[in-house]
C-alpha cells in the first residue's frame, strides 16, 4: 500500500506518481487537490501583500467636482484614477471594467475586476440611470445618462477596491446635517459636466435649477460659463431661452448682478454673429 511521500514539491510528486503504474489514483487526485490549493495560498498571500503596500501609498483622494443636483462636492473617476494609476500598476494591478443588466430598465450594473496576474476579484454596484433633475425636469438624455451611471460606478468601485479616502466628498450628503462646502475656484476656461464632473468641451444647453437656500451667484456662474462655450449663436439662443424665467427674475431682483452678467457674454454673442 502507497503512502503520500513526506514532501512539500508537489509537482515533482505528482510527476514520479503519475509514472508508477501502481500508485493510488485516488492519493494521486488528492496530491493534484493539495498542489493546486498550495498553489491558491500562495498566489492569495501575494495579491493581499501586494494590495496591502499599493493602498499604503495611496493618500487621501481631494475632490474636484461640484454635484450641482445636491449641492455637494466629489472626486471625478478621471482624478481618482489618475492619482491611484501608478501605484496599483507599479504593484501589478490591473483593473477591467464592464457591465451587465440587472433585469431593471433604470438599473446597470457596474462590474470592476482587480487582477495581478494570479488572482483576479470581482467587484460590482448596480447604479441608477437617471435623466431628470429634482424636481422632474428632463436633464439627460438616456444615453448621457447611461454614461455618467458607469462613470459614477467605476468611481465607487475604485474606492471599494483600494478602500480610497475621499478628501471632503460629501456627495451623498452629510446625514442630518445642513453641510455644505464652498464650491471651488475654476478657471472660465474649463468646462466640467454638470452631472459627472469630468472635464469636457461642450455641454448641450439645459435649465439651471435654484434650490432653495441657492444664491444668485451659483445660478449665474455656471450658466455664464456654458454660454461661453456656445459654438454656435442658436445654441447661445438655446441657452437664453431655456434660463430665461429666471434670468427675468435676477433682472427684477438683482440688475446689478444681470449687468454684469449681460456683460461678461456681450463679447461672446458678437463673436457668434459675426
Amino acid at each position: 500500500m502507497n503512502t503520500l511521500p513526506a514532501s512539500s514539491d508537489y509537482h515533482s510528486v505528482i510527476e514520479r506518481a503519475a509514472m508508477d503504474p501502481n500508485f493510488d489514483v485516488d492519493k494521486l487526485e488528492r496530491l493534484v487537490a493539495m498542489q493546486e490549493a498550495s498553489q491558491q495560498r500562495s498566489a492569495d498571500q501575494q495579491f493581499n501583500e501586494a494590495l496591502s503596500k499599493a493602498e499604503a501609498e495611496m493618500s487621501t483622494i481631494s475632490t474636484n467636482a461640484n454635484n450641482p443636483q445636491t449641492r455637494s462636492r466629489y472626486a471625478t473617476f478621471a482624478r481618482l484614477d489618475g492619482e491611484i494609476r501608478p501605484i496599483y500598476t507599479s504593484h501589478g494591478f490591473g483593473i477591467q471594467f464592464n457591465t451587465e443588466p440587472t433585469g431593471e430598465p433604470n438599473m446597470i450594473r457596474v462590474v470592476g475586476m482587480l487582477s495581478n496576474g494570479m488572482i483576479q476579484r470581482r467587484f460590482q454596484v448596480d447604479m441608477p440611470i437617471v435623466t431628470q433633475g429634482l424636481r422632474g425636469q428632463d436633464m439627460m438624455t438616456r444615453t448621457h445618462a447611461t454614461i455618467s451611471a458607469i462613470s459614477y460606478g467605476k468611481r465607487a468601485l475604485e474606492i471599494m477596491m483600494f478602500n480610497l479616502a475621499i478628501g471632503d466628498d460629501d456627495d451623498g450628503n452629510r446625514a442630518g446635517g445642513s453641510y455644505r462646502p464652498a464650491p471651488a475656484p475654476r478657471s472660465m476656461d474649463e468646462l466640467h459636466d454638470p452631472h459627472t464632473g469630468e472635464v469636457v468641451d461642450h455641454v448641450d444647453p439645459f435649465a439651471i435649477e435654484m434650490h432653495e437656500g441657492q444664491t444668485w451667484a451659483e445660478f449665474i456662474e455656471p450658466l455664464q460659463r456654458y454660454m461661453l462655450h456656445c459654438k454656435t449663436i442658436t445654441e447661445w439662443d438655446e441657452w437664453m431661452s431655456l434660463n430665461g424665467a429666471l434670468l427675468v427674475k435676477l433682472k427684477e431682483t438683482k440688475p446689478q448682478l444681470f449687468r454684469l452678467f449681460e456683460r461678461n457674454i456681450e463679447a461672446k454673442h458678437e463673436e457668434l454673429t459675426k
